[in-house]
């Protein structure tokens, strides 16, 4: 008996410590941020992230605040977020989206902070609360009608810019031979 309790002890501790690793998104809002394990000094990563910036600024992205190997706002924009179809045509939003990324020694924290989508063709900005999207939702739980492509693109649109910014890193390391 003590040893499932030490079992159950151990597990609730190792689940309450754990971190992200992969955007989720759900009614109660979308994953604050997610951790990336990434060897080497806070200052080496952070200068790798203002390089792979520097080679995205053809989509837009920007860095927006800076603090010198602790932490960089970075904004960017996103062709074709969300589509549908609306009149026999299909209609899409460029979303322009900001994220924070923070360096500590051997990893990195992921924050997607922002999100603002504008459809083709119009003046409507709309502003998201990651907090909050039970927009989507109906009462039941489920989601809304026209609607079950807007998880996967919160999810795709964040996951994918750590993985991309991650790939760059270990491309460039291995071109500089490191």
């Amino acid at each position: 008996m003590k040893i499932k309790t030490l079992l159950l002890i151990a597990f609730i501790s190792a689940s309450t410590f754990a971190q992200e690793t992969q955007f989720k998104f759900a009614k109660e809002g979308l994953t604050d941020f997610i951790v990336t394990t990434y060897e080497g000094s806070a200052k080496d990563t952070y200068n790798l992230v203002l390089v792979w910036v520097k080679e995205n600024a053809k989509k837009g992205y920007v860095i927006t605040s800076s603090v010198e190997n602790d932490k960089l706002t970075i904004q960017g924009g996103k062709e074709n977020f969300l589509c549908s179809k609306a009149g026999g045509t299909n209609v899409c939003t460029y979303a322009t989206f900001t994220i924070e990324i923070s360096f500590k020694e051997g990893k990195f924290k992921f924050d997607a902070v922002g999100l603002t989508e504008k459809p083709n063709n119009a003046t409507t900005i709309v502003t998201h609360d990651f907090n909050d999207f039970s927009e989507y939702y109906n009462k039941d739980g489920s989601l809304k009608k026209y609607k079950d492509d807007v998880p996967a693109a919160y999810e795709s649109l964040f996951n994918e810019l750590n993985k991309s910014l991650v790939a760059f890193m270990d491309k460039k390391k291995k071109a500089d031979g490191w």
